[in-house]
């Protein structure tokens, strides 16, 4: 009888440990997906999230190594199973419960920013929620990216970049913004420099780095005569996507200075453009995108900005 206790034991503390293993190889793995394929900070920042991440890894490492030395050892199994798995469990449900805190701090920090940019914009006739359906739009095009683009790019971080497009506009006074003839030298450079001044605006966020890097050449052409004359990939993809959402965007809402064009005539002049100022594949990927998609964004945009439109807004 006491021997088949032992065996059960034993047979449970084998099933435990080697549950343990897996739940921290799991946690490994996503670990890993933070760090490396999703985690922008790793290029563009102080570090200190790549520090945390790597500190993580470590520790999982170590505890694999020590749960499969105790598998291995008779003598130790047995007695430290429950310890090993209540330990993989507990990490585990930390883990989870970081995501999930993580993930409502992101979402409530995008609608608030949302919603100054909607305030900003209301009752502006050459924006009016402009950047709303740029970012619309923008994370429109990355869903039909191709897998291996979209694991390029932090989709946070795009969502931001594209919120944060016009917002150098600010710095600049609203007689030149509001101008219906054309602009002088002097005054199309003072609008030019727009993606600079969004720079100059977060340079002391570090944790934006990235986000205002993208935003700085989102005026780039792929031929060469943007801005700062980068030209083809050396323009940021994240970049590129912003120039074709702005774009379009631009296109087909209402300015002071001219009418919107509608759908077809808007598909039709980003293909004119295609490979001299936007980059041809993506803009082939958004003539592909249902109409219907496209269509949404807009309406999206009409719906949330009715709630900014009571009152007169603008600076």
């Amino acid at each position: 009888m006491e021997s088949i206790f032992l065996i059960s034991s034993s047979v449970i503390a084998e099933y435990l440990i080697i549950t343990a293993i897996i739940l921290m190889i799991i946690n490994f793995g996503v670990t890993l997906f933070t760090l490396i394929l999703r985690n922008d900070v790793l290029y563009n920042d102080t570090g200190s999230h790549f520090t945390a991440n790597v500190v993580l890894l470590a520790f999982e490492i170590l505890f694999i190594i020590f749960s499969i030395i105790v598998f291995s050892s008779e003598e130790l199994f047995i007695a430290l199973s429950l310890p090993i798995i209540f330990g993989a469990i507990i990490f585990t449900l930390m883990l989870v419960w970081n995501f999930i805190q993580m993930r409502g701090i992101s979402i409530r920090s995008m609608e608030i920013l949302e919603t100054l940019v909607g305030v900003i914009e209301a009752g502006d006739e050459n924006l009016d929620g402009h950047s709303l359906h740029v970012q619309n739009l923008t994370m429109l095009i990355y869903d039909y990216l191709p897998l291996l683009d979209r694991q390029k790019i932090n989709p946070m971080n795009l969502q931001y970049a594209s919120l944060f497009l016009d917002i150098g506009k600010l710095g600049i006074p609203r007689s030149i913004i509001d101008k219906k003839g054309k602009l002088t030298p002097s005054e199309k450079e003072l609008v030019q420099r727009h993606p600079e001044i969004c720079v100059e605006l977060f340079e002391r966020l570090p944790s934006f780095t990235t986000v205002t890097y993208w935003v700085k050449y989102h005026h780039e052409r792929v031929d060469g005569n943007g801005y700062y004359h980068l030209k083809g990939e050396e323009i940021p993809l994240a970049s590129r996507i912003l120039a074709l959402a702005d774009t379009y965007s631009a296109i087909t809402m209402d300015r002071s200075y001219r009418p919107s064009l509608p759908y077809e005539n808007a598909i039709s002049e980003l293909r004119l453009v295609s490979g001299s100022q936007l980059d041809s594949k993506l803009v082939e990927i958004f003539c592909s995108i249902p109409r219907k998609k496209v269509s949404a964004c807009m309406n999206d945009v009409r719906n949330r900005m009715k709630k900014y439109q009571t009152g007169d807004f603008r600076w």
